[in-house]
């Protein structure tokens, strides 16, 4: 019985501690705070500019506008190997900050994942509809989508987001499947999906 106590008060210490690890890092992709690709000559190429803006654990956050559709991915610097960007989510625009989920290691701050807030269009107009958070797992050279949080549909869905995000730190992209957090909708899914041609 003693023992059986002794496991359940260290369980209880070790979900706390791991609770109390787990903390918050912004990163902006408002367009002040990003460098522009140079726009070339070419009719329609200024409907797809490539964005670079700032990232944790040496990676780098890439918005691409496409005409209507906006996407966002990674690259990492000092790479050793020529990796194309990783594309991870798409919508028709996002928020300006980047949620970073990690806990502080020897080296500092070690980001496993980011939080982007999606937005879609309403019925096809100028006018913003649904918002999704996006959960992307984010580790050096991949990226993948793990989680999507309805905001609407939602009302604590910044919780969700990051409780998705802190139970599922090693989440492994290609093997492990994304869930929708909350009460799930029709773009949530469409976020869990990711980007099919990219």
């Amino acid at each position: 019985m003693a023992a059986a106590i002794l496991s359940l008060m260290f369980a209880i210490a070790v979900s706390a501690y791991s609770a109390d690890a787990a903390q918050s890092r912004f990163t902006s992709i408002a367009n002040k705070d990003c460098k522009f690709a140079p726009i070339g000559h070419e009719p329609g190429e200024e409907d797809d500019q490539l964005k670079t803006c700032p990232g944790l654990g040496g990676s780098k956050v890439l918005v691409n506008a496409l005409e209507t559709r906006l996407r966002i991915g990674f690259a990492w610097q000092k790479d050793t190997h020529a990796r194309a960007p990783v594309w991870v989510v798409e919508a028709w625009s996002a928020g300006f900050v980047i949620d970073w989920r990690g806990a502080n290691g020897s080296k500092g701050f070690v980001p496993y994942a980011a939080i982007v807030r999606m937005k879609f269009a309403r019925d096809g107009g100028p006018e913003v509809g649904d918002q999704v958070l996006a959960v992307i797992r984010v580790r050096h050279g991949d990226a993948c989508v793990m989680g999507a949080v309805d905001t609407g549909a939602n009302r604590n869905a910044n919780e969700l987001a990051r409780e998705i995000a802190d139970a599922r730190p090693s989440f492994t992209c290609g093997k492990d499947r994304p869930m929708i957090g909350g009460i799930g909708t029709p773009s949530a899914a469409e976020i869990i999906r990711g980007i099919v041609d990219p």
